[in-house]
């Protein structure tokens, strides 16, 4: 977020070190940074967007949160199919637990889960997968799921059955029947 007024001393600080910058930055940075010297020195908080425009709103912790409780659902749903027999994989609708990714429209979601598969090398099996939802009613399915692993993680269950699979296929079907009737 943008501040629209800075306090007299986070200004000179601010100042003090777009100052030390300048020293070792190349001509083009170098005109960047006195423009934003100029900025804070003269107080033009109308103008303070050209000073912070690099930084990006924080992703709160609870985004992040939540995505680490999709992966390790995921992660444990993946595994549990994984070791089912062909035939109890051939009487399920996995297709309908598969992962959609995050709609990129609500944002946080997709860039932070973008960021921890490509920049922080985390949950590697989406690495050079869609990431991005191609529906924004994924988020309504995640938490319909998560309601169910809830369930799971205080039963401290770690691997599904396939009726604890079809638990999950069930939340899902119940969404897509109620979206159907509206």
């Amino acid at each position: 977020m943008i501040p629209e007024s800075i306090p007299l001393l986070e200004r000179q600080i601010l100042i003090n070190q777009c100052k030390i910058l300048y020293l070792n930055s190349d001509e083009k940075e170098r005109e960047i940074l006195e423009r934003r010297i100029e900025i804070l020195e003269k107080g033009y908080t109308g103008l303070y967007p050209k000073v912070f425009n690099t930084l990006y709103d924080e992703v709160p912790i609870s985004v992040y949160n939540e995505i680490s409780d999709i992966m390790r659902m995921y992660s444990r749903i993946n595994e549990s199919i994984r070791l089912l027999s062909d035939s109890d994989k051939e009487l399920l609708d996995l297709a309908s637990l598969e992962f959609e990714g995050f709609d990129a429209d609500s944002g946080m979601y997709y860039y932070m889960m973008s960021y921890l598969v490509d920049r922080m090398d985390e949950h590697g099996e989406y690495k050079g997968r869609q990431l991005k939802a191609h529906s924004s009613s994924c988020m309504i399915k995640y938490g319909k799921m998560l309601s169910v692993f809830s369930d799971y993680e205080s039963s401290e269950k770690l691997e599904y059955s396939s009726s604890d699979l079809q638990k999950f296929i069930d939340s899902v079907v119940a969404i897509n029947e109620l979206s159907k009737t509206e």
